[in-house]
């Protein structure tokens, strides 16, 4: 069950397995991300009759299904308009992306198509750009928080930055052992904002964990952890090997074990954008051997 916590002078929090944030000013009010299901959006509608307020615009920071599985019932429970980076949105509207790009663009094994990675699709209203949007008097403005996922974004509001998935708990990160990721050097690039205070805020409001007045040490930890990631692989590269071995490899050194399809996956996902990474830096290289797919420093 969520708790809803105060951050801001107008901010709060729904503290659950995914947080949902609001943004509340004299009766109206925002909701940022739709946690994973219709649960959410009952939690959601709770919450906002506590605050005495109506929400008039649901904001998806970016399309994994627990940031916005509830959007379509919130949507249909409180007729907000629904408003997600324009990547994001296609997502939204199309949920079968995020199983079917896991598995490799095929259509996706039963496994992946569970809610935590298979949401319900949800009609997007308007598209959001980095800069700032007024929503019915209320003034926020969207900043890019890329490489967790392609279009990820944070919003900002008065003392208080919706900071989506930029970081992960330490929590997460020991549960998880390897933080999803898309783009290595988007997501690290990112992280840096946060440890050199490019982004003044009093409250930080991430979308995993409690809400924090400075997140520079724990953006660090995320930011050393990606590196060690990236760091491993070009090791376990010293010997040319396959995707299977890379994944075995990374699993023996960060001492994790993976726990079904799901987490094979995504954990397969961030191996992927450490390989873009090195091979963007001009370190490593894939080529055909006996009809294998392999992987060598250069």
């Amino acid at each position: 069950m969520a708790s809803l916590v105060k951050a801001g002078r107008n901010t709060w929090l729904l503290l659950g397995g995914s947080n949902i944030g609001l943004i509340v000013v004299e009766g109206k009010a925002l909701i940022v991300d739709s946690g994973l299901d219709k649960d959410s959006a009952r939690e959601v509608a709770k919450a906002l009759e506590e605050l005495g307020a109506k929400a008039h615009a649901l904001i998806i920071t970016h399309a994994h299904a627990d940031h916005f599985g509830g959007a379509a019932a919130l949507k249909e429970r409180l007729g907000v308009k629904v408003f997600a980076p324009k990547f994001e949105a296609a997502v939204v509207e199309n949920p079968v992306f995020e199983p079917l790009w896991l598995f490799g663009g095929a259509s996706p094994v039963k496994p992946l198509r569970g809610k935590f990675t298979l949401a319900k699709p949800c009609p997007v209203d308007g598209l959001l750009e980095e800069g700032t949007i007024n929503f019915e008097g209320i003034e926020v403005k969207i900043l890019p928080l890329y490489g967790h996922a392609p279009g990820q974004i944070g919003l900002a509001f008065e003392d208080s930055f919706f900071c989506a998935d930029a970081f992960f708990p330490l929590e997460t990160l020991s549960k998880h052992g390897i933080p999803y990721c898309t783009d290595m050097d988007l997501a690290i690039a990112t992280l840096k904002k946060f440890e050199e205070k490019a982004w003044p805020f009093e409250f930080f409001l991430p979308g995993h964990g409690d809400i924090l007045k400075d997140p520079a040490p724990l953006a660090e930890v995320n930011r050393k952890r990606l590196e060690e990631i990236r760091d491993k692989v070009l090791d376990l590269l010293a010997t040319p090997c396959d995707e299977a071995t890379l994944m075995r490899g990374l699993a023996s050194a960060l001492g994790l074990a993976y726990r079904d399809l799901p987490h094979y996956y995504l954990c397969r996902t961030t191996l992927y954008s450490a390989l873009a990474s090195l091979e963007g830096g001009g370190m490593v290289e894939a080529f055909i051997e006996g009809n294998n797919l392999l992987w060598r420093r250069i």
